[in-house]
Parts: C-alpha cells; sequence; structure tokens
C-alpha cells in the first residue's frame, strides 16, 4: 500500500508555489489532554476540528507531515456538489429515505459551505465559485448525464441542463451536452487547508505537524494516542487518514483502495482563448472513464491531470500524455498545449463510491474515501464528525451510515486492479 500512497510531498508544486507560504506547527513534545483529538490534517480533520471547537471543545489535530502535503492540498482542485458514482435517488435506495435524503442535502449544499468557510476566515485560496459542469462525451453518458440531472433538480438543487452546441461553446471542447451545479467551482487546495488550518489556530485548535499517530489504545473513558514525541490523552477521537490511514488500527487499511494519480498545468493562456475555452471561467469533469478535468488556475493555466498504468519515467510521459490530450480536446490552443508544471497525488477509492463512516469503538470514529470527489464533500462530513464527537449529532443523525469497519474484498487484488485498469477504461472511452 505505502509505495502506491507514499508521494514526494516536499518538491514545491503549482499549488504551494502560488499561494503564501505557512510555518509548519511544532511537532508533539511531551503529554497533553484534550476532549478531542483528530488524526490527519487535511480536509476532513480539518472539518472535525471546525466542528468540534465550535461546539465548544478543545481540540488537537496531528497531522504526520505538514498540512497540505497529501490528498488535499495536492488534488486537482474542482469543488462538485455531486456524488462520485450514484444518482440522488439511487443514494435513497442505499441508504433509505432519512439517511439518503439527509447525505443528498449535505451534498447539495457542500459546495457552498466551502466557499461560505473561505470567505468567512479570508483565505487566499483563489476561489471560484462560477459553477462546474460535467460534459458528455458519448450518448450513453447524456443518458446517465440526464439521470444525474434530472434526481437533483427534482429535490431542488441548483442545476442545469445544457444542450450540445452550449456545452461545447463553454468549454470549447466537443460535446453532446452537459448537466452544471452552479454553486459548483474550482480553488487552490494547497490554500484552502493551510489557511483553514491558521484560521482553526486562531480559534484555539492546537495543531502539531510532522507529528505520526504511531497507535491508539483505550485509556480509562477515553483513548491515549502515542506519537514519537509524546502522547495525547483524549476522550473523542477522529481518525481523518484516508489513503494515509496505514497500520493505525486493525483492518481499517484495508477499508479502502489507496490510487494514484498525477496533476499538469499549462502555461498561462492569453485573454483571446480565455474567451473560447472554459467561458466563464467554470470547472469541468467529462464523462470519460478515463476522465478529462480542466479548469483555469489565478494565472489561468489550464489544470488538468491523468493517472498512469506504470509509474517509470512518470512525469515524462505525463507530460506528453497531457500535451497529446490538450492537442485532441483543443486544437485552438496550438503550442500553448504546452505542459510547464507536474506534480502526483494519491486518494483513495471503494468499489461503490460512497464515503465510509466507521465507528471504531466508543469515542472513536473514522470518516472519508470520497472516491473522488471529496474537496466539498469531506469539509462538509469533517464538521458533522466534530459535531458527533461533541455530541450535538448522534449516530442515528449522521448523513450516511455509521458502520463497523468494511473491508474491500480481496484488498490486494482490488488495489492492483484499480491502479492498472486504466488502458480498459481508454478502450471503453473509445468505444462510447
Amino acid at each position: 500500500m505505502s509505495s502506491i500512497a507514499e508521494v514526494d510531498w516536499k518538491t514545491p508544486h503549482l499549488w504551494r508555489k502560488t499561494v503564501a507560504a505557512r510555518t509548519a506547527a511544532p511537532a508533539l513534545a511531551g503529554g497533553v489532554e484534550t476532549d478531542l483529538l483528530v488524526v490527519g490534517g487535511g480536509l476532513t480533520g480539518l472539518g472535525a476540528a471546525l466542528g468540534g471547537v465550535e461546539a465548544g471543545l478543545r481540540v488537537v489535530l496531528l497531522e504526520d507531515n505538514e498540512i497540505g502535503s497529501a490528498a488535499s492540498g495536492r488534488n486537482n482542485g474542482q469543488v462538485i456538489p455531486g456524488h462520485s458514482k450514484a444518482s440522488a435517488s439511487e443514494i435513497v435506495a442505499a441508504w433509505g429515505p432519512v439517511t439518503g435524503e439527509r447525505y443528498n442535502e449535505m451534498i447539495m449544499g457542500s459546495a457552498s459551505y466551502l466557499f461560505d468557510t473561505v470567505r468567512r476566515f479570508g483565505i487566499d485560496a483563489h476561489a471560484v465559485q462560477n459553477g462546474w459542469m460535467q460534459p458528455c462525451h458519448s450518448a450513453a453518458a447524456m443518458d446517465r448525464s440526464r439521470k444525474l440531472y434530472d434526481d437533483w433538480r427534482a429535490i431542488g438543487h441548483d442545476v442545469e441542463w445544457l444542450d450540445g452546441t452550449e456545452a461545447s461553446r463553454i468549454t470549447g471542447s466537443r460535446y453532446l451536452g452537459a448537466w452544471k451545479a452552479r454553486n459548483g467551482g474550482h480553488i487552490n487546495p494547497f490554500g484552502l487547508v493551510t489557511g483553514l488550518a491558521s484560521a482553526l489556530e486562531g480559534l484555539g485548535v492546537t495543531i502539531c505537524e510532522n507529528t505520526r499517530a504511531e497507535s491508539i489504545t483505550r485509556d480509562g473513558a477515553g483513548w491515549r494516542v502515542t506519537t514519537a514525541g509524546g502522547t495525547v490523552r483524549a476522550r473523542k477521537v477522529v481518525l481523518a487518514t484516508n489513503a494515509l490511514t496505514r497500520d493505525i488500527w486493525p483492518k481499517l487499511g484495508r477499508a479502502m483502495v489507496p490510487f494514484r494519480v498525477y496533476d499538469a498545468a499549462t502555461r498561462p493562456i492569453p485573454e483571446p482563448l480565455r474567451a473560447q475555452i472554459f467561458v466563464g471561467n467554470v470547472g469541468v469533469s467529462d464523462t470519460r472513464h478515463d476522465i478529462r478535468a480542466f479548469h483555469y488556475d489565478v494565472d489561468f493555466r489550464i489544470v488538468t491531470g491523468g493517472t498512469h498504468t506504470f509509474w517509470h519515467r512518470a512525469e515524462a510521459r505525463g507530460l506528453k500524455r497531457i500535451q497529446a490530450m490538450l492537442h485532441d480536446a483543443f486544437p485552438q490552443l496550438g503550442d500553448l498545449a504546452q505542459v510547464s508544471n507536474y506534480w502526483e497525488g494519491t486518494f483513495a477509492v471503494v468499489p461503490d463510491r460512497k464515503p465510509r463512516l466507521f465507528r471504531l469503538g466508543d469515542g472513536l470514529m473514522f470518516g472519508g474515501i470520497y472516491s473522488g470527489r471529496g474537496v466539498a464533500a469531506s469539509l462538509s462530513l469533517g464538521r458533522r464528525m466534530g459535531m458527533n464527537a461533541a455530541e450535538v449529532l448522534g449516530d442515528d443523525d449522521m448523513p450516511l451510515p455509521v458502520t463497523p469497519i468494511r473491508t474491500v474484498p480481496s484488498h490486494w487484488v482490488a488495489t492492483q486492479v484499480a491502479n492498472h485498469i486504466h488502458p480498459w477504461h481508454r478502450l471503453q472511452d473509445r468505444l462510447g
């Protein structure tokens, strides 16, 4: 697992280069007692810390490396108020009318909550809330997308349907149609997490970076977490470790499949071409199995990405592949399709693409696994986990089922398949 999940987080990438640097918090030294301990400094963990401190809890957060080093700070930056795979009615069918409708409502509002949080704390994260759209590359994708749109519209989501002419005009590429969530958008994810971490420190949250939680044991009515430099005793613990869960809790690492990806960005695109490509500065993720996702950064570079089946000479091969894809999707770019930035990351997936909430013990909860749709969802779900730790919300009030650990069957095989299935996905896309 570690060979897939580990990336070079110390080398500056585009997102780190374009926001102000944050000085890392000191590592844990000695013993600390708190109401809520959050393990993991990504968006889920930061959301849990926010939910907890707003409910009046003393909160300590431990981050293995530095804030922004993992998926929450390295992803493509799309803020998507939609499910990874299921439609709204399929969520209700899977989880029942109470929990399913609660989850749909959370997802509908997740992008607006994220952007409101950015505005609330004055976070410099290049936030653009001009909508997110999913254009369709095939007739079969059109049928499925129409189902997603109809379901969301029926329950009051702020969505619209675009015909092929309009979808192609906005994206600047060839598509048959699209659905759009008007409250979505895009963001610099590194700026988001580092800015939110600083805001939480201002609210009294104690953050310890470069502090790996090595073990979790019962300690009376609470929990004891040990690190190389000290211990934390807490009444409640939220595990928000996602793809980097490793062996912090028995079997938890086998509840998800780590998935490795890369991102890339072009040189800045001049204004005349911006009037033809991503008109209105929207975020775009199309319906291909081998997804094409795009948006502009603060300097109007096109940020996109992909994945490799094999990771030898990864950067050279990734740059070549992205350049070819951009030429195909946007021939009007010409020589501007040159790629100038490349970086890698990981996230976690599960076969049904539905996130998880695990009750590991009294006062100990894990949450996450967003299957590529985590930027908006994770902050909202994390906040509710913090409220659960504060007993403002019970397990029955959460927006998805709280269950014991559910491991992925044949985990090693599933991990290999997920990370080597891309040629099959590309064939499916060619066949429509």
